[in-house]
């Protein structure tokens, strides 16, 4: 996030789900993991059942952050792949697929060998897959650390105000067809971020780092449009009229 953004001197970036994408997740990764990640993550319900994501996010440490990291089987590119260290437990592997306005990215796999025309190049699908199978192109600390996660969620990110049930329950028939246990893929949207900054901006005692990076967090996502439903606030005072064109005069 730039003070540019900020103040709308990117006119023609503001709707590149990339930056935005590169505004929450990096906000995210400068602060502990409990300030904003965690929260954020904690938000999401499971797109096959409606719920709240399992409580499986405690006795987190650190979270380990790679931006558009490549998938070695489907050859996809997801936009982060966060890797969470717990203090007692395993780790815990999240992909992010984050869209703006954009739909979901599906590849033609007519022309592909018949054993990559599984899930009809469906994007959320085909990283789903590539998670669950450790097909991540990665370093040799961060692929010990998925090979030992012991929960994997792939976590797809929109705008819309409720779960987006016509995108998702078409990648999940695909995964289903397949894998009857399919049960890790989730929606959450960004307005969330804005409730987390502002949650944490209330509720916690912060650094001005921590405190500067969330109040520009929930100040870029105001501008961008991306807030909850804040309430009517009527005005703090009503204005008494002095005078009534029904009153009758007499």
């Amino acid at each position: 996030m730039t003070i540019a953004e900020l103040h709308g001197k990117l006119p023609t970036l503001e709707a590149k789900e990339d930056l935005l994408t590169s505004d929450v997740f990096s906000t995210f990764r400068y602060l502990p993991v409990n300030r904003a990640l965690i929260p954020f993550l904690r938000k999401a319900i499971n797109t096959r059942s409606g719920q709240p994501i399992s409580n499986v996010f405690t006795d987190c440490l650190t979270a380990d952050y790679v931006f558009w990291p490549k998938t070695t089987r489907y050859k996809r590119e997801p936009d982060v792949l966060i890797l969470i260290t717990r203090k007692t437990k395993a780790p815990i592997a999240t992909i992010i697929e984050a869209k703006f306005y954009s739909g979901r990215s599906d590849a033609n796999r007519t022309q592909s060998k018949q054993e990559f025309k599984a899930y009809d190049g469906d994007q959320l699908a085909e990283q789903y897959v590539d998670l669950m199978k450790n097909e991540m192109d990665l370093n040799k600390q961060q692929k010990q650390m998925l090979h030992e996660s012991d929960h994997r969620f792939l976590l797809f990110v929109t705008a819309h105000d409720t779960l987006p049930r016509k995108i998702t329950d078409d990648s999940l028939n695909k995964l289903l067809k397949h894998d009857p246990d399919a049960h890790s893929l989730y929606w959450v949207n960004w307005q969330t971020a804005f409730d987390v900054a502002k949650e944490t901006l209330e509720a916690q005692i912060l650094d001005d780092g921590q405190r500067f990076l969330l109040e520009d967090l929930r100040d870029l996502l105001q501008r961008k449009g991306l807030t909850s439903f804040q309430g009517f606030h009527p005005p703090a005072k009503l204005i008494q009229p002095k005078h009534y064109f029904w009153r009758d005069t007499q």
